[in-house]
């Protein structure tokens, strides 16, 4: 790569970077209070709304990682994609809507609402931050990756550049800041994507099967690539399955995603935000196969030694090749356009899961250590005062989750494929969380013991049982689980523990009329919507 490529490349980056954060400097006057900066006061449109849930999957996994994956084992790859659309069905289904009624500004608002606050809090925001931390590792190892190779800048460098990004997104704008930088980002990618798609299409005449025959031909793979087997061919079925149902089912218990939910004026909102959501992922998903495939077919055996290990940069090098080549002006420029916007995108995304962390961080750690009272039993005047308070603690909570999630990142290999980490991320978002929020919202009995049981046991056996998974196995010989991402063990388990807790919770305490009846507060809430916060007025 040329230096004046590399210039180029910085030099759009930094374009669209610096547009990024003029919208966050002008969002900070709406991040003042506490509604403002955890849920953006309540006025995100559908379609906006849409766009950025949108933005949190197409994100370093999906652009990057999986068109790497697809790019060295063909179908096996897509099966993240697929998933990933098919995930957003139960949150439409069991969700959205009763998400939107019911929350505040985080995930324990939710299962708070009808148990014992400070411990579930506690709990909630152990597997939350979990969680935020594999995502925050995927995206910041994607992020140095790319920068590295676009600007020349090392490794360890670019990644202090992208994690003290996400942290001034966070700090300065909240989630009104995230949101828009969510919209912009997905509004380019997805132009730029349709443009990328139709170069590959046009690379074989708009003929699909000459594209995958052209695949075939040039792959190491061959004709395998086709075929299931490239990664679950030894595992057998039950690792597809399980697989499958980690991306399937683990969207619904993401905090980042869940409470974006809170950010819309209604009920209603919420779920025509998915629509829009579905049918943006939809298309780029399509395209991200188009990629995969066309690399395999464009840049043949030889492409490997240039997309890395990880096929992290798969992407980037494909764009170059389809604008000339390496050392073009063409290529260059396309080079520098997918880096820009790639940067940008794996920004916005750890951005947004920092204000999850550092939200879930200053409402339901912060208080449970500083405070006797619990937050719920203070009058309005009193609770309106502790929630600005906590919007600063928040504040405090981005930059020391940005620091944390640096230090992680760099003791992490830069030829990672970085979709094993979001796997992780979902698994325990699929174990820990969703077992929790569906009892939560539709079991009568389910109460405080049943949620931490739940919670705990989902997060443990998660960690737990991917140490003993080829990627993390530290033992001599084989690994004794065959299945990557044992979800199918992880959530029954996550399962059984809220029941059997809830169980062991009510006999000994005795069932009790308020809990009954907080059931049934709970329930008119949540299919009428009378008693949900409300939109901030401007």
């Amino acid at each position: 790569m040329t230096g004046d490529a590399d210039y180029l490349a910085i030099a759009i980056c930094a374009l669209v970077i610096s547009l990024t954060l003029w919208v966050t400097f002008a969002a900070s006057r709406r991040a003042r209070s506490a509604d403002g900066f955890f849920a953006a006061g309540r006025s995100i449109s559908s379609w906006q709304n849409g766009f950025a849930i949108a933005g949190e999957f197409i994100s370093a996994g999906s652009f990057l990682g999986t068109t790497g994956l697809i790019f060295y084992k063909g179908v096996d790859g897509t099966i993240i994609l697929f998933t990933s659309v098919i995930s957003f069905l139960p949150i439409l289904f069991l969700l959205a809507e009763k998400m939107r009624n019911l929350g505040k500004y985080t995930l324990a608002d939710v299962l708070v609402f009808r148990t014992e606050a400070r411990k579930v809090r506690v709990v909630v925001a152990l597997s939350t931050i979990t969680t935020g931390a594999f995502l925050l590792i995927a995206q910041l190892v994607a992020a140095g990756v790319l920068l590295e190779s676009v600007s020349g800048i090392p490794f360890w460098l670019s990644v202090i550049v992208a994690g003290t990004l996400m942290g001034v997104y966070v700090f300065v704008g909240g989630m009104l800041a995230t949101t828009w930088v969510q919209v912009i980002k997905s509004s380019i990618l997805a132009v730029l994507a349709i443009i990328v798609g139709f170069g590959i299409l046009a690379q074989f005449g708009f003929n699909l099967p000459r594209l995958l025959g052209s695949a075939t031909d040039n792959a190491a793979a061959g004709e395998a690539m086709l075929s299931p087997g490239l990664i679950f061919g030894n595992s057998g079925t039950l690792d597809l399955i399980s697989y499958a149902l980690t991306f399937a089912l683990g969207t619904a218990g993401m905090a980042h995603i869940l409470i974006r939910f809170f950010t819309v004026p209604e009920a209603t909102t919420a779920r025509r935000s998915l629509g829009w959501t579905i049918a943006l992922c939809s298309m780029f998903y399509l395209i991200v196969i188009l990629m995969g495939f066309g690399a395999a077919a464009l840049l043949g055996q030889g492409g490997a030694d240039l997309v890395g290990a990880g096929g992290n940069m798969t992407a980037p090098v494909l764009v170059t090749e389809l604008g000339g080549g390496a050392g073009t002006i063409g290529g260059s420029v396309a080079l520098a356009l997918v880096a820009a916007v790639a940067f940008a995108s794996i920004v916005a995304v750890v951005a947004g899961v920092v204000i999850s962390a550092a939200g879930t961080f200053a409402r339901d750690v912060w208080p449970a250590l500083t405070r006797k009272e619990p937050v719920e039993h203070l009058d309005a005047e009193s609770r309106a005062r502790e929630d600005n308070a906590q919007a600063r603690i928040a504040r405090l909570g981005a930059v020391m989750f940005s620091v944390i999630a640096i230090a992680l990142t760099l003791l992490v290999s830069d030829d990672t494929n970085i979709t094993y980490f979001m796997g992780m991320a979902f698994m325990v978002a699929g174990s820990a969380h969703l077992p929790a929020l569906v009892l939560s919202l539709n079991w009568r009995r389910f109460n405080s013991t049943g949620a931490m049981w739940g919670i705990l046991t989902g997060l443990i056996s998660t960690i737990v049982s991917l140490m003993f998974t080829h990627a993390l196995w530290l033992g001599d010989g084989p690994a004794p689980l065959a299945i990557q991402l044992p979800v199918i063990i992880t959530m029954p388990l996550g399962l059984a523990a809220c029941v059997i807790g809830s169980l062991v919770g009510e006999k000994r305490r005795g069932r009790r009329g308020h809990e009954d009846e907080k059931f049934a507060e709970m329930v008119v809430r949540a299919e009428t919507g009378i008693g949900a916060e409300v939109a901030a007025v401007h």
